[in-house]
């Protein structure tokens, strides 16, 4: 299957977030507060307080650290690709005294490596990175529970800032993909925020 990336970009992805302390301001800083609304966003997810959820492209563990905050006798698996930010995400956690939190190097396929099932899997401004996105949540599908739910955020095609418009992915096309990859949609914001979608799937019957 062809690939749903540009040539090369994967390669890009790795060797610069192989650096995760360029990172930190960007993700972690104050302003992203106010576009990114963490708390309005976990409050969507409706988690109970035992709840498995998987962050795939976690990266410095912007929303991990929030959901471990919170989740107190949950699970949070932050997953990977780039080895030395899934290191300062541990490190992170560990400094934290996160217990709940395991953080995993995973593959570009789709086989997250996990041995139980997640009430949420989700991934904010990483699906325009993956490649063979329909493969990939075919497998990812796998790891969710029966009533499970998957959330995509991403950003929008409209606006500037962020990745260059080349590399994004409109909502449409996702949830063409994610029905080609066995889900079908639950929920669709796009007020929520102000320069990313919300898209919530289920397995499909």
């Amino acid at each position: 299957m062809k690939n749903n990336t540009a040539h090369g970009h994967n390669d890009y992805q790795q060797n610069v977030f192989d650096n995760p302390e360029m990172f930190v301001e960007k993700f972690d800083g104050p302003e992203r507060d106010v576009w990114q609304k963490p708390d309005e966003v976990i409050k969507l997810f409706n988690l109970h307080d035992g709840a498995v959820v998987v962050d795939i492209g976690a990266g410095t563990g912007y929303f991990t650290v929030r959901l471990a905050e919170r989740l107190k006798n949950g699970k949070i698996f932050a997953l990977e690709q780039a080895p030395k930010m899934a290191l300062y995400l541990q490190d992170r956690a560990s400094k934290a005294g996160f217990n709940n939190v395991n953080v995993r190097v995973t593959g570009s396929d789709g086989s997250l490596g996990l041995q139980e099932q997640a009430d949420l899997i989700f991934s904010v401004d990483v699906y325009h990175h993956l490649q063979d996105r329909i493969n990939y949540f075919t497998k990812v599908s796998q790891n969710l529970k029966p009533g499970g739910i998957l959330v995509v955020i991403d950003r929008t095609e409209g606006k500037v800032e962020g990745q260059p418009m080349g590399h994004r992915v409109p909502p449409e096309k996702v949830k063409e993909e994610m029905k080609q990859a066995g889900f079908e949609l639950v929920q669709e914001l796009d007020f929520l925020l102000p320069i990313q979608y919300y898209l919530a799937f289920k397995r499909s019957a």
